[in-house]
């Protein structure tokens, strides 16, 4: 229908529709707010194809993390998972991909409406401030580690926009997201189609759990002007007690800790990704690697007593995960 054409070139009247007030508010609060029906199922299904004609003809590239070491970036390839990132030249070039392409060109509606009903958010206009990136988890395991959108500087990204389309999932494919707001219980989240998962991009820790089925989305995340400021970066002496947990709970400087207070976490999140999607679990070469640079960069961090202290403190706050 025209409407449907309507809406399929600028989804910020949807957004608005759909992203009520009590829904922006648990965005803030939270961190994150899960909202369905954004796109439609049309739509959805019109995404789907797109970028399954991607795959098949080989425009998908095997998706790669990068880890800061001492010698320099290292890159790890994530078995099963492959992408396209809107910004690659040779895409603006296919005919196959209308849908993705009017999301690209046209999300500054997006933004206006983020920041006119959220300005605490200052996202940033124009294509250049912000990134699509479609992917393909052909299943057999792919899966993504605990990580943040945000890591640090000079990352800019603000806000994380989720997109699932997988209208065939079914309990027991796996894929799933997982969320861990800092000290909370953690949030399972099916992949289904037209879902989409907004959260703090610097605040949310993430992954995705292995996948046993084809699994298919796109994310959109927003640049913002203020990110990563000096408050949000450097961990002082007075957010090493326990009257600043509240803080940080909801404060980017909880990425500081992270990798102590959820060790276990990372480590097992590391090897379902790297080992066991691989073939080769924990003699896998890259499941050696990450987690040799986990064990790295946790050294860096525990080497004060007055921070073991303090992360032994908070690991006890963790909420107990319940079996399923």
């Amino acid at each position: 229908t025209d409407v449907m054409e309507e809406k399929d070139e600028d989804a910020s009247e949807k957004v608005e529709e759909k992203l009520t007030e009590e829904a922006r508010k648990e965005l803030l609060e939270k961190g994150f707010v899960i909202v369905d029906g954004i796109f439609g199922e049309e739509t959805g299904g019109k995404f789907y194809k797109e970028l399954e004609w991607l795959f098949k003809n080989g425009h998908m590239l095997p998706n790669q993390v990068q880890f800061q070491t001492s010698s320099g970036p290292v890159n790890l390839e994530k078995p099963n998972i492959f992408e396209a990132d809107m910004h690659d030249s040779k895409l603006s070039d296919l005919e196959g991909i209308p849908s993705f392409k009017k999301v690209f060109q046209n999300a500054d509606g997006l933004v206006k409406y983020f920041n006119g009903s959220m300005p605490t958010l200052g996202l940033l206009e124009g294509t250049k401030h912000r990134t699509v990136k479609l992917q393909y988890n052909r299943g057999g395991g792919g899966c993504f580690p605990w990580h943040y959108d945000n890591p640090s500087r000079p990352n800019n990204r603000g806000l994380t926009m989720l997109v699932y389309l997988n209208r065939e999932w079914t309990a027991g494919d796996g894929g799933e997201l997982e969320l861990l707001p800092f000290l909370e219980k953690r949030e399972t989240i099916p992949p289904l189609l037209d879902r989409t998962v907004l959260f703090l991009s610097d605040r949310v820790l993430h992954r995705v759990l292995p996948s046993r089925q084809k699994r298919l989305c796109f994310t959109i995340w927003f640049d913002s002007g203020s990110v990563n400021a000096d408050d949000d970066v450097f961990l002082r002496s007075k957010h090493l007690q326990p009257s600043a947990v509240d803080l940080l709970k909801c404060s980017p400087l909880q990425r500081i800790l992270s990798r102590a207070v959820y060790k276990e976490e990372y480590e097992e999140s590391l090897l379902e990704c790297f080992g066991h999607a691989a073939g080769g679990g924990m003699e896998s070469q890259a499941c050696k690697l990450s987690l040799k640079l986990h064990n790295a960069h946790l050294q860096g961090l525990l080497k004060s007593a007055t921070v073991v202290e303090f992360v032994e403190y908070l690991r006890t706050l963790k909420p107990a995960r319940l079996s399923a």
